[in-house]
């Protein structure tokens, strides 16, 4: 087995000791390896639910904005306008829709709230909006 040396060289080349240590895993090793392991698993299982908040936030706000460039691009195609805010609320449930009048645009405005998987944190929601202006085809 490998010699260990019980010297190390500093700055300035002054020499310090170091106490010998044991090869041989301790019951404080043994402890520290399980404060580490209770310590690590809630970190890890917050960084997952995390990890999962921000992928529904991103998917919900990938939806919001399809039904959103949907809903313009019918009015803009001469459709009722009513019947595509009701496609596009449909598409995305809990969604509140807003049409918004600006000349040749068809403009409309789709809004959601996502809310946490987790009760804990329930209480912080993410309010996410998208706004698709499209010009009209038709005068």
């Amino acid at each position: 087995m490998f010699k260990r040396t019980t010297v190390r060289a500093a700055v300035g080349g002054r020499r310090w000791s170091l106490p010998p240590r044991s090869p041989v895993p301790t019951e404080r090793d043994a402890g520290m390896v399980l404060l580490e392991t209770a310590l690590s698993i809630p970190l890890l299982a917050f960084v997952a639910v995390g990890l999962a908040w921000a992928l529904t936030v991103a998917s919900a706000s990938l939806s919001l904005g399809d039904a959103a460039r949907a809903a313009a691009r019918d009015i803009a195609r001469g459709q009722s306008a009513e019947d595509a805010v009701a496609r596009a609320t449909a598409s995305v449930p809990g969604a509140t829709a807003q049409l918004e009048s600006n000349g040749d645009e068809a403009v409309v405005v789709l809004t959601d709230v996502v809310r946490a998987p987790i009760p804990l944190l329930a209480g912080i929601p993410v309010t996410i909006t998208q706004r698709v202006a499209i010009p009209k085809e038709w005068t």
